[in-house]
């Protein structure tokens, strides 16, 4: 049987995303393999379809090997080239990268019934023109928030004027010396978001700031802070 499963992998990425620059000719990727047997990977990517397989890869980017096999503790470089898909250039795209872990069967048990878990992985890849105004560094600055009731919710509305891809992770309204939480989430360049109260979060009413947290393009978060327009 063949599963997909939230397991631990043994085969990591040792990228968290990929910034893919309009004027390179590839990006490299990193995979290690910490087991002590070998798996066979295969890669792919996709616009933006969870469940996408490499039959139906839809993805501007192609993988170079595409199927390969990593040998016990052992690493193996996959790159990542882009196919020259017609992308807007006063904004970055986003598309994922997918990678599946493949272990072997066990010839010693052969007779006896078993079960194959793969393993499955996604990345986010930035597709960043040179034409972008402003410096990823500065996105924190670009946001701008406002509270507002919608059919008697409280949502918190944000509005991404920059040309990067703002990956918030949380978000809360600052209300006295308490934090009410917001189901934040990755806003586009140059979109509008709207988010919803946490669940059992209590009124936002009378905050004037907002507290956040950004992922950067290592991987790292950053805290940061912004006034209520």
């Amino acid at each position: 049987m063949l599963f997909s499963a939230p397991l631990t992998a043994s085969v990591v990425m040792l990228n968290t995303r990929i910034i893919y620059p309009a004027d390179a000719q590839s990006q490299t990727v990193q995979l290690t393999n910490n087991d002590n047997i070998p798996y066979v990977m295969q890669m792919w990517s996709d616009t933006n379809n969870p469940t996408s397989t490499p039959d139906n890869a839809d993805g501007p980017f192609v993988a170079v090997p595409a199927l390969f096999r990593v040998e016990p503790k052992t690493g193996q470089s996959v790159r990542l080239v882009f196919t020259g898909k017609d992308l807007p250039q006063d904004r970055e795209s986003v598309f994922y990268l997918n990678s599946v872990q493949i272990p072997p069967k066990n010839t010693a048990n052969r007779a006896e019934n078993q079960m194959l878990v793969v393993l499955r992985n996604r990345l986010k890849i930035f597709y960043r023109p040179k034409n972008i105004v402003g410096s990823p560094d500065k996105v924190a600055e670009q946001l701008r928030f406002s509270l507002k009731q919608q059919a008697g919710q409280w949502v918190l509305n944000v509005n991404n004027e920059s040309g990067y891809h703002a990956s918030v992770i949380k978000a809360a309204a600052v209300v006295g010396n308490k934090e009410v939480p917001f189901k934040a989430e990755m806003i586009a360049p140059k979109t509008q978001a709207s988010w919803k109260l946490e669940k059992n979060a209590q009124s936002p009413a009378g905050a004037q700031k907002i507290k956040f947290t950004l992922i950067n393009d290592y991987g790292g978060h950053t805290n940061q802070e912004s006034r209520l327009n």
